[in-house]
């Protein structure tokens, strides 16, 4: 059985690619992990502290009070900015997409694991140019909108 890189020739420094985008995509993988941890560990800490100010209140007119407050408004108003916020879905896509598009390069690069490898590379570089996409989009739909942005 051939695989897809039969026959073709090897450039002289080919190995020496294939080891720095191999090392390269193993590197972006770590950072993304390393991200990924630090994210749940944020959101863990946030979610505890969250649930001390509930516990703090004694009843609920208190917490109606405190939800009254420009205090309490700013605190709901906090949730809402982190889920929907549009630069922070379009950040998410681009950090995504390279992602994707890193590790389907050093599938493609390594090639060593034949055709399986070689396909694996292609759908998630080609699923990276997807996010790109939907981040490029997103951005200037949002531009259109003209949604204001909040910092």
């Amino acid at each position: 059985m051939q695989g897809p890189m039969q026959g073709f020739e090897r450039f002289p420094y080919q190995a020496l690619v294939e080891n720095i985008v191999f090392s390269a995509s193993l590197i972006g993988f770590l950072i993304w992990g390393i991200y990924l941890i630090n994210a749940a560990l944020k959101r863990r800490q946030q979610m505890q502290m969250q649930q001390r100010l509930l516990d703090k209140f004694s009843s609920a007119h208190d917490f109606a009070e405190f939800m009254q407050s420009p205090a309490g408004q700013k605190y709901v108003m906090s949730f809402s900015e982190t889920s929907s916020s549009p630069r922070n879905t379009i950040l998410n896509s681009l950090r995504t997409g390279f992602v994707l598009m890193f590790a389907g390069a050093g599938f493609l690069a390594g090639g060593a694991g034949g055709w399986l490898s070689f396909r694996i590379g292609w759908v998630s570089f080609l699923m990276g140019i997807g996010f790109l996409a939907a981040a490029l989009v997103s951005y200037f739909l949002a531009k259109k909108v003209g949604r204001p942005e909040k910092e």
